[in-house]
């Protein structure tokens, strides 16, 4: 499968932190790629919050922001466009909460890490999810029984 996040620019690709299967930027960069993201009519599906280390990933799945799914009849420009504000919208919302406090109260190895000396802002990521009009045909189809016969082959 083709990833969505590997036809951004490349100097957005390289600001891009992987976390598994994941792409995930810092907070500066967020609005941005979601506008990119829009330009280059990829949904943005949404995100929530990570801490990256090379030994662990804590992710604060209660931080999110996610846009609603695709309304029916709402073609894919408009789409793409409701995404990027929906989830603009909900990431600013986050700077009402103090990220690393709630991360720190979660998970005990962020605790450690803060007293050893380790600035946890630099491990922070915002993982973001796109999916382009292509894949988004694929995995739902308009016709999901004539799509399920020609995955298994069947012969009408």
């Amino acid at each position: 499968m083709n990833r969505p996040e590997l036809r951004f620019p490349q100097h957005l690709i390289e600001k891009a932190t992987r976390s598994d299967n994941e792409f995930g930027w810092k907070e500066a960069d967020v609005l941005n790629v979601i506008e990119a993201a829009k330009q280059m009519q990829m949904a943005t599906i949404g995100g929530q919050v990570q801490y990256v280390f090379p030994d662990a990933t804590c992710e604060l799945y209660w931080l999110s922001y996610d846009s609603e799914d695709r309304k029916r009849n709402e073609d894919w420009v408009t789409f793409c466009s409701r995404t990027a504000i929906e989830c603009s919208e909900k990431f600013k919302q986050l700077e009402t909460i103090d990220i690393e406090k709630e991360a720190i109260k979660t998970f005990g190895i962020l605790k450690i890490k803060q007293q050893s000396g380790v600035n946890l802002s630099q491990y922070r990521v915002f993982i973001l999810y796109f999916i382009d009009k292509e894949t988004y045909s694929e995995r739902f189809p308009k016709h999901p029984i004539l799509w399920l016969f020609n995955k298994l082959k069947i012969k009408k």
